[in-house]
């Protein structure tokens, strides 16, 4: 694309006026769990780049495990019970960090209890009541609590987020996310991807009021037996195909859909797309945003062309040469621990808290509520908290 064509922006990679103003060294410790969720997406590693903290333990219950994580992490201090690290090490913020939710409410309890604050792997939780359960242990303790959903780190997603707000492009109207749609499609889709998608229809609509949704297996309505585990344990999950519709302020409506094996390759279909009075956005892969000069696609009008939203020290590097962004996910999650410590130092909410994190859960758990109220339009946060396809109660 020619140079002419960028929408420029001096957009830094993190907010160095935050990094700067901090002065306190806080200390910083992870949780894993080797073969049981791990180290999620690089929520260990994070603590190399943040010049703020000092990593001083890593705890971790398998015992090659957690070897290998503090030769990886230079840390001496090693742990193979978290509770006993959080006990001794008198710490200020932790990584919770396996991808698997099966000891998530009990790693988020035990850290708030012992004053830490939190950035925790997504998904949040598996269920609502798990998330309750969080987020009350983080108030009664006065921790804050951040999410590793990157893409509200990126430089360019940042600057769309802006543009929109600031109404540049006119009233949002619609909001349209798409998953990877892989094997995973469907209740794992929903829920492993859906986490991130819905995280930015919140960032840039606000909370949602109400959640519509339809599941199916193959050609028929998913029904409570349809109940079963994802590829991983992220909480109950049902169905390859799901249609979702969600409300929010000022009448905007935000759609989810997704269906097992429609990926093929280099198509991408994740995406989120906004559409706008003036112009519609594409939100893609590492962050990236499109922008096209109308609120619906006109294939007919060769005049009308996307436009990349170019951040000049994102894309480039000082000798304006193309950056690879292999590490963008790093990238992302030294950014949201920046922004994390310095919600701590403002007593603010950090940019992807553990609340928006909740409205996520609400949504996700919403589209089946709905489903087994036969479609029924259901006002958020959902009366019932306990997950219609988890057990009864013994």
């Amino acid at each position: 694309m020619r140079r002419r064509d960028r929408q420029k922006s001096s957009v830094s990679l993190s907010d160095e006026q935050d990094h700067h103003a901090m002065k306190k060294t806080y200390r910083a410790a992870v949780i894993g769990s080797t073969s049981k969720g791990d180290y999620g997406h690089g929520l260990d590693v994070v603590w190399n780049r943040i010049e703020e903290a000092e990593l001083v333990a890593v705890a971790d219950d398998d015992a090659q495990g957690l070897k290998a994580a503090g030769k990886r992490l230079k840390v001496a201090r090693l742990y193979r019970d978290y509770r006993e690290m959080l006990a001794k090490e008198k710490l200020d913020v932790v990584s919770i960090c396996p991808r698997w939710v099966t000891q998530r409410v009990a790693m988020v309890e035990a850290a708030a209890a012992a004053g830490c604050h939190i950035y925790c792997e997504k998904p949040f939780a598996g269920d609502l009541e798990s998330a309750d359960a969080m987020l009350a242990a983080c108030k009664k303790a006065g921790v804050k609590i951040a999410v590793a959903h990157q893409f509200q780190a990126m430089p360019p997603l940042r600057k769309a987020l802006a543009d929109v707000k600031a109404g540049r492009y006119g009233k949002l109207l619609r909001m349209r996310a798409r998953p990877k749609d892989d094997h995973r499609g469907g209740g794992e889709e929903l829920i492993v991807h859906g986490t991130h998608l819905f995280d930015l229809m919140i960032a840039f609509a606000g909370p949602p009021r109400w959640a519509q949704g339809h599941v199916t297996v193959g050609e028929r309505e998913a029904t409570q037996k349809d109940a079963r585990e994802g590829n991983e344990p992220v909480g109950p999950i049902a169905g390859d195909s799901i249609a979702a519709l969600f409300g929010f302020r000022r009448n905007v409506r935000g759609y989810f859909d997704t269906t097992a094996n429609l990926d093929r390759p280099g198509q991408s279909l994740y995406g989120l797309m906004l559409e706008c009075e003036h112009a519609t956005l594409h939100v893609r892969r590492l962050g990236d945003v499109y922008v096209y000069p109308a609120a619906q696609i006109l294939p007919e009008n060769p005049k009308l062309q996307w436009k990349k939203i170019w951040i000049e020290n994102w894309h480039f590097t000082p000798e304006h040469k193309p950056r690879p962004l292999n590490d963008w996910i790093h990238l992302g999650n030294v950014t949201l621990v920046r922004d994390l410590l310095a919600s701590i130092e403002q007593n603010r909410e950090p940019r992807t808290s553990g609340r928006a994190a909740h409205w996520v859960t609400e949504m996700i758990q919403g589209v089946y509520a709905s489903h087994f109220a036969n479609g029924q339009r259901l006002d958020l946060p959902l009366s019932q908290r306990r997950h219609p396809l988890s057990s009864p109660p013994s």
